[in-house]
């Protein structure tokens, strides 16, 4: 008899008893199982792509979403009439 694919994986993981005391934590606030609770994290975490592990990535994609907003022009302004620019090159 063949084995059929199980549609879930049994993971075992060790995690310092601090951060064990801060999934309990979680999981009892949310009213979720620790199981649960650990699988959404994981789950958000790798489905962050490549944005989520590139810190200079990220900021790039949004400094070009926040540049062509009126109200950034006006922040950018404010900011190069207020610096006291003595000393720079």
């Amino acid at each position: 008899m063949a084995r059929s694919r199980r549609s879930s994986q049994i993971v075992t993981l060790r995690v310092p008893a601090s951060l064990g005391h801060s999934i309990e934590r979680e999981a009892r606030r949310r009213r979720r199982t620790k199981s649960e609770l650990v699988r959404e994290i994981l789950a958000t975490a790798f489905a962050a792509g490549p944005s989520g592990r590139d810190p200079a990535g990220e900021a790039r994609r949004q400094s070009l979403l926040v540049s062509g907003r009126a109200s950034e022009k006006d922040a950018l302004s404010f900011i190069e009439a207020a610096a006291d620019r003595r000393g720079w090159r």
